[in-house]
């Protein structure tokens, strides 16, 4: 198969590299005029060139920076051409609801949004065992991680993650852990947020955020976002009527803990294996990707799940303009 990878930053390289290792062929669209790569991928500066001397291309994957997905959408879908897109959808609440708008009005069903930390084995084991644990009275979710330390090969200040008119920001580029939040305890019915610059990074971007939102039930889940721990922290605990379960991973490991009520002990109910590559999250999506080309699949997040993580984020942004409690659901562009 061919592929269309589309921006050639950090994450357009890992995907180009994936699609060439599982046997497909890659080529190139880049916005802007660098290096020429040095894997030696045939590229191109415009659609109409790729266009006009590829054919047969099977799908596209969508790495430009954030302010760019809404553009690279649109031409997709105009020629017919499927697309995996880099989380999140878009740089804001309104570039995201015109994109539901067209997908919704052309009927497009072959594409897939990449949150591809649903494929991880920690993230996977806890949406089967959370619902095991009875009702959920609080959660704390987190992640944090030194953006300089990020990309060891690229100047943390170049990086979309830096510039804001990229559509950069901690709460946009760590949406992750805000979707995945989402899908285990669902959509909030209030929120309050900050979000805020608050170190002496050469960033244009905020470096911190952290949210508590609130459900009906009366649960609340605080989740924090930064760009400054220097140790690499991801996890999160739950607390639930039948006990706790607490976990954390990083690239290569990762553990879910759990304290039963009953038992009155905590023990590891899951262990990611030893040897276990991240990139395999990427890998596995891909092999999603194939299959929703070839009309065996269906998108992992679609567009009106993306849309859940983007009020969400919005509603943060609003939340903290305003100093108030907001509704996610009365955030409008």
């Amino acid at each position: 198969m061919k592929f269309l990878v589309i921006g050639y930053g950090s994450i357009g390289k890992r995907h180009a590299g994936n699609i060439r290792s599982s046997g497909h062929n890659a080529v190139l669209l880049r916005h802007s005029r660098t290096e020429k790569n040095k894997e030696g991928i045939k590229e191109y500066y415009s659609f109409d060139d790729v266009l006009a001397h590829e054919e047969n291309i099977d799908g596209a994957v969508i790495c430009s920076p954030t302010s760019m997905h809404l553009h690279d959408v649109k031409l997709l879908i105009e020629e017919n051409i499927p697309f995996l897109l880099e989380k999140p959808p878009a740089s804001d609440l309104r570039s995201t609801v015109e994109m539901a708008d067209i997908i919704r009005a052309k009927e497009f069903k072959r594409y897939d949004i990449a949150f591809n930390l649903r494929y991880h084995p920690v993230i996977r084991f806890l949406k089967d065992f959370i619902p095991t644990i009875g009702s959920i009275y609080a959660a704390n979710i987190y992640v944090g991680y030194y953006l300089p330390y990020w990309r060891p090969d690229a100047d943390y200040r170049e990086t979309s993650s830096a510039k804001k008119e990229l559509g950069g920001g901690v709460h946009i580029e760590l949406a992750h852990d805000i979707e995945y939040a989402l899908w285990f305890l669902g959509f909030p019915e209030s929120l309050t947020g900050y979000v805020n610059r608050v170190s002496s990074l050469d960033i244009s971007t905020d470096d911190m955020c952290s949210a508590i939102l609130k459900y009906k039930s009366g649960a609340v889940a605080e989740i924090h976002l930064d760009y400054l721990s220097h140790k690499y922290l991801r996890g999160g605990r739950i607390i639930a009527e039948k006990g706790t379960v607490e976990w954390e991973w990083d690239g290569k490991g990762g553990r879910v803990a759990y304290f039963s009520k009953e038992k009155r002990l905590s023990e590891d109910v899951f262990v990611v294996q030893p040897g276990y590559d991240f990139n395999s999250t990427y890998l596995e999506e891909l092999e999603n990707f194939i299959g929703i080309i070839k009309g065996t699949n269906r998108s992992m997040v679609d567009l009106e799940t993306a849309l859940s993580t983007m009020k969400v984020i919005g509603a943060i942004e609003r939340s903290d303009n305003e100093k108030k409690w907001i509704s996610p659901d009365d955030v409008h562009y």
